[in-house]
């Protein structure tokens, strides 16, 4: 018996694997009724931020931050400071590849809901998969690195292996037809 799906994680970057998942995605979805949550994650490790630097707009939570990578285990935090920093152009790119990958969709039929989230890019996908309770991740094998089309991507590989649910890797040069 087939499992059903309900909802799909499409996690994006503006690479070509990233639109080959949204169409992908838009499709499964058209096909199963599934809700599409579009992703875009701005790399904190980007945007060259010291976690402790973060301790100025929450100082309670400075003894909590110092000295610690764990941003899964406070991402609420750093979700929260995402306001804060949304002049900053990784942030308005993120915005622009969430806008470009939402006309996509909808271009294959799909309704998607976007997300711009802040952290460690890996750790938020899988966070997000969990929170949002999706049952089926859709990304691209390789993402904007510049890896070789022959290698998985790092990103591709660690969330295929951590994952929570099901995984589905893109190639960006595959030729799909929809029917």
């Amino acid at each position: 018996m087939a499992e059903v799906i309900h909802n799909i994680l499409v996690p994006v970057d503006g690479s070509k694997g990233a639109e080959k998942s949204v169409e992908y995605a838009a499709w499964v979805a058209s096909k199963t009724g599934a809700k599409v949550n579009l992703l875009h994650v701005v790399d904190a490790d980007k945007l060259k931020l010291k976690y402790e630097a973060m301790d100025r707009f929450q100082p309670e939570w400075a003894d909590k931050i110092k000295h610690t990578d764990d941003i899964r285990r406070y991402s609420p935090y750093f979700e929260e400071q995402l306001q804060c920093m949304l002049d900053d152009p990784l942030c308005k790119r993120g915005d622009n590849v969430l806008d470009a990958m939402k006309t996509l969709a909808e271009t294959y039929g799909g309704k998607p809901e976007t997300m711009l989230k802040l952290g460690k890019v890996v750790d938020t996908i899988l966070q997000v998969a969990e929170d949002e309770r999706c049952d089926h991740i859709i990304l691209g094998r390789t993402g904007l690195t510049g890896i070789q089309r022959m290698l998985i991507g790092h990103v591709a590989e660690k969330v295929a292996r951590f994952a929570p649910c099901r995984v589905t890797l893109i190639p960006h040069d595959m030729e799909m037809k929809y029917d």
